[in-house]
């Protein structure tokens, strides 16, 4: 249903190389060095804001890492993970692995990230500016070496279709181990019934085929999200997490993104919307997915 997006995750591994702290939860500071490294290496004006560039719709860092915006909206065609979280006191030896999950467009572009993978080995981590060595990056799926030591195999970089195995399912539970920031109207969310689940994602995947891919995406929108509002939500858990990162848009430099982590149990005849969670499960669900908001886990009962 959904081979038509292109997809490939670059695992990376780092090496800290000097004792130093850094914020618990890295995916902003991450993104953030990527995001330097690529801007360093594509972008002609760096004085100028992206979105008022005439340069911007030929831009390999705007194509890549900061859409603009447009008829699909500022939707961008990648993902961040960091395995582990927490930490804050890092020593020389402490090793840092993240996924960096490629979509359409993006995928096509993974030679692109790669570079930039391998630049952040240059930049400063953190506001106490650590010292990085990138030690390996592999093809998640797979395991295959594309970098390691200076020595780099680019034939592993090849994207694969985005395949979802069909299933029947009566009830799912979706396990958030990332902050989720479902907001409407600046009011982050309370609980997360089904329909308003299955209306973000489904909003999600539309603006990202159209920003990202060449294929025309149809479905009865109306119709799914009626049979949506038939599913039960069996028990929720929801705890708020206070959340601040860096943005040079903001007059102190600190831009509030209340979120929550928890879990949720669902009921009904699920197997209309496996899909959708499948793929929900790659391209997150809620703000701030660049940034590695909005991953979930999903079981189901058989």
């Amino acid at each position: 249903m959904f081979e038509f997006i292109k997809i490939i995750t670059l695992r990376a591994t780092y090496e800290c190389q000097e004792e130093g702290g850094l914020p618990a939860y890295l995916g902003s500071t991450i993104r953030g060095i990527l995001g330097h490294c690529l801007r360093d290496s594509f972008c002609e004006y760096p004085r100028r804001r992206c979105y008022r560039c005439e340069r911007k719709d030929a831009c390999t860092y705007v194509r890549c890492f900061s859409n603009t915006g447009g008829e699909a909206g500022a939707v961008n065609p990648y993902t961040l993970y960091v395995h582990g979280g927490g930490k804050e006191n890092w020593k020389k030896g402490d090793v840092c692995i993240f996924d960096l999950t490629l979509f359409g467009n993006g995928a096509e572009q993974a030679g692109v990230y790669l570079d930039a993978l391998i630049a952040a080995e240059q930049k400063g981590w953190g506001a106490a500016r650590l010292s990085f060595r990138l030690i390996q990056v592999i093809e998640a799926e797979t395991g295959n070496m594309i970098y390691v030591d200076g020595k780099r195999w680019i034939c592993n970089l090849s994207p694969r279709p985005l395949q979802i195995v069909e299933r029947n399912a009566s009830y799912a539970n979706l396990f958030f181990d990332t902050p989720l920031r479902i907001v409407s109207g600046d009011k982050l969310f309370e609980k997360l019934p089904f329909d308003l689940l299955i209306q973000f994602l489904i909003r999600r995947i539309s603006l990202l085929t159209t920003a990202h891919t060449e294929f025309q995406l149809e479905w009865d929108e109306a119709g799914l999200l009626e049979e949506a509002g038939k599913i039960r939500t069996i028990s929720e858990y929801w705890r708020e997490i206070p959340f601040e990162r860096y943005s040079m848009n903001r007059k102190n430099g600190k831009l509030e993104l209340p979120s929550k982590t928890g879990w949720v149990l669902y009921e009904g005849d699920l197997s209309t919307f496996v899909p959708i969670l499948e793929v929900g499960r790659y391209l997150r669900l809620g703000k701030g997915a660049t940034i590695g908001f909005g991953h979930y886990e999903i079981s189901y009962d058989r």
